[in-house]
């Protein structure tokens, strides 16, 4: 192969595929031009896109498959994965069990059904870009229980990057060779797919998409100039538009600006003025949540996407949640953007703290967080709030307090000590924190990445990442309504882009 361009992978996902038992299926998978995957003992299910437009219908498909009682979380997320989360222009390993990666390919179609095959009935279509057979290696056969089709969590990624890189830059590489360069992968001696030029890019993407949103809003007002190009601050509108809550889904904008108007919500005019930034995201993303109508389907949303079935009821959603009085917590005023109380299982109450990131990046320290993690002289040391909620929560490794003050990982590691706080408080027994952003952000996949590495097992179990897309996806499941669905819509349309 004569490729030498490195492969993009910002917006990309990166899939192990395996096509069956000693990839017997990967002939007619090249020849042909697809993938195929089916369901563990090869139970069937049917056609996925008629199944999942009825809420509840794989649940009640898989339970017909395997029978009741039987646990098929495995077989639920791999076909939730493949059907509505792998996208078009995602890469895809093929493995021959663990011996070898047999192709590379990019992901062309949309889920599609093929019920004259005998097996593996689900299908989407592959350009294969290389089948020649390269050395797997060691790194990735960790990664866990291979299903027919799994995404590489970010813990693997730069590895299979690098991987995929050489295998598109058609080098003869032998395994010790492999093996050398992704230890430097590991170690961080490479560089990372994200840096200062990708971040801009998608920055500039960003801010011309939603510049592009803005002048659909000013057709309402006979194309006036309803927005100011102001330097470092987005797309900001002119107060007049901004008061009329344009940056929110018009299916709840009401409510929500009646709220402000009101004063019992925390909304200040960068808000309502600024369509680039992410404060105003939580809003149109979770709003929704708030009204009991939709605490069922709320619970089955979280549920689902964290991977679980602890969340028994969902009790109530605030946006902008600072828990009081603040000095019993990090004595600063931090915030979610959107908390989740519900009760568990076992009885006793949980909490989901949530922080939405659209173009954001790292930040430099401000005034209060220097205080609270710095002395005088400039060395790091911990407020006894900050301190104590590190400490015993028992989520990080030791002496790590160097990488957490430090811009790239500061946020994410405030918001996820705020809940800490709260457990010790005896406010709630259970927490974990999310942070989500689009996936074509990526401050925040290396971000989040660099964040793990800090963390202990306590810590990485109670740290999630998602995706706008994942989220947005998920939100289909359960939230089915013609309503619920216009509003999802909005969430595409509005935030993502090409």
């Amino acid at each position: 192969m004569n490729v030498k361009k490195r492969p993009e992978f910002i917006g990309k996902r990166i899939w192990m595929y395996w096509p069956g038992e000693k990839a017997y299926q990967f002939k007619d998978n090249v020849e042909n031009g697809f993938m195929a995957c089916g369901l563990p003992e090869d139970r069937e299910v049917g056609d996925l896109d008629e199944i999942m437009s009825v809420k509840g219908g794989l649940d009640v498909a898989l339970e017909e498959a395997y029978g009741m009682g039987r646990r098929t979380v495995g077989g639920k997320k791999l076909l939730l994965e493949f059907a509505n989360v792998m996208n078009i222009g995602d890469f895809v390993i093929a493995r021959c069990e663990f011996d070898n990666i047999i192709g590379i390919g990019i992901v062309t179609s949309d889920y599609y059904y093929d019920e004259t095959r005998p097996r593996f009935r689900h299908c989407r279509k592959v350009k294969w870009i290389d089948t020649n057979k390269w050395p797997f290696v060691d790194e990735l056969k960790v990664g866990g229980k291979w299903h027919r089709v799994t995404l590489i969590d970010q813990h693997y990624r730069k590895i299979a990057e690098q991987i995929i890189s050489w295998i598109y830059e058609g080098e003869e590489i032998e395994l010790k060779g492999i093996q050398q360069s992704t230890d430097e992968v590991k170690n961080d001696k490479a560089p990372t797919y994200t840096d200062n030029h990708s971040h801009s890019v998608f920055m500039n993407k960003a801010r011309l998409y939603q510049e592009s949103i803005v002048r659909e809003w000013a057709k309402q007002f006979d194309n006036a100039c309803i927005w100011d190009e102001r330097p470092n601050h987005g797309v900001w509108l002119k107060d007049e538009y901004a008061l009329q809550g344009l940056v929110f889904y018009d299916g709840f904008r009401k409510e929500i600006m009646d709220m402000y108007h009101n004063g019992t919500t925390k909304i200040g005019m960068n808000l309502l003025n600024n369509a680039l930034r992410s404060e105003h995201i939580p809003y149109n993303l979770f709003f929704p949540m708030m009204k009991k109508c939709n605490k069922e389907a709320t619970k089955d949303f979280f549920n689902e996407l964290l991977g679980t079935d602890i969340i028994e009821e969902v009790l109530e959603v605030k946006i902008e949640y600072a828990p009081q009085p603040k000095y019993n917590y990090l004595n600063d005023g931090t915030s979610f953007d959107t908390f989740v109380l519900y009760r568990h299982k076992d009885g006793s109450k949980g909490g989901i703290g949530v922080e939405v990131k659209y173009t954001e990046r790292e930040y430099k320290i401000g005034e209060t967080e220097n205080k609270n993690t710095h002395d005088d002289s400039g060395n790091v040391r911990l407020s006894k709030h900050y301190n104590r909620a590190t400490r015993m929560s028992g989520y990080y490794l030791p002496d790590s307090e160097m990488k957490l003050v430090s811009d790239i990982l500061r946020q994410i590691w405030r918001n996820h000590i705020l809940g800490a706080s709260m457990v010790l408080n005896g406010d709630i027994r259970h927490f974990c924190s999310i942070t989500v952003f689009p996936n074509a952000n990526p401050h925040f996949h290396l971000a989040s990445e660099e964040y793990r590495k800090v963390l202990t097992l306590d810590g990485n179990a109670t740290f999630y990442t998602f995706t706008y897309e994942k989220i947005f996806e998920t939100l289909k499941h359960h939230f089915c309504t013609k309503e619920h669905l216009e509003w999802i819509n909005y969430l595409y349309n509005r935030y993502l882009f090409d």
